[in-house]
């Protein structure tokens, strides 16, 4: 089992690397400009104050770590964490007054109760275990920080069809021909039909010890903001 898991985190790792020179613009091509709007609401639901701190998991090029910095302010400190090294060169290269660190979001290289407030953009699916993430998420937060985890999901009613027209046709030849690599696309739309329902990853967080669990939804549900308190 853990051969297993290590060969799942190797090949979603090289998939990240070979994607990461047209990642940012393929982003906001695919939502169109979406994305930006989702990491801001993120930080507003956040509570960060000036001089706290955050740390922000699966930061891939730091666009959310940033959007946290402006609101700690210089005071604060915010932390970006990724496994994947070239998506954390690029950060550095943006963002040189940020501190980004290389590491595992299920085994987070940080100590117990250390953050204000812990984000996560639709880094969940990609993490072999979404439990084991939650659990780190909660230890790492201070009592009474927020978590904010971001991630694309699945519209219900009259969406739905078009949705998955537009996952499975429009999401992998757009993201392929920008990106140059349509096997990485493709398993973003699989991975995102496939993933866990909302009210599934609600109850894991309940149990992992999270308060005020709720679920805020995006644009008629293609996006959900997860929010809990430590």
């Amino acid at each position: 089992m853990r051969v297993t898991v290590q060969k799942h985190a190797a090949a979603v790792r090289a998939m990240f690397a070979a994607i990461t020179p047209r990642y940012d613009l393929v982003n906001t091509l695919l939502s169109l400009g979406l994305d930006r709007l989702w990491r801001r609401r993120v930080v507003t639901l956040s509570g960060l104050r000036p001089s706290g701190d955050a740390v922000d998991l699966c930061t891939g090029t730091g666009e959310l770590a940033r959007l946290l910095a402006e609101r700690a302010g210089a005071r604060g400190t915010v932390t970006g964490l990724d496994f994947c090294e070239d998506m954390l060169a690029r950060a550095r290269q943006k963002y040189p007054q940020i501190r980004f660190v290389q590491g595992d979001a299920l085994e987070v290289p940080l100590p117990d109760a250390c953050s204000d407030a812990t984000t996560m953009a639709c880094g969940l699916r990609n993490l072999e275990s979404t439990r084991r993430g939650f659990q780190e998420m909660k230890r790492i937060t201070r009592a009474g920080g927020r978590v904010l985890v971001l991630e694309l999901t699945r519209p219900d009613g009259l969406l739905r069809i078009p949705y998955y027209l537009y996952l499975f046709g429009v999401l992998p030849l757009v993201g392929g021909l920008v990106s140059g690599d349509f096997r990485a696309y493709r398993y973003l739309a699989k991975s995102i039909a496939e993933f866990l329902p909302v009210p599934d990853l609600l109850d894991q967080m309940r149990e992992v010890g999270f308060k005020q669990v709720e679920a805020e939804p995006l644009c008629g549900g293609i996006a959900t903001i997860l929010k809990g308190v430590s």
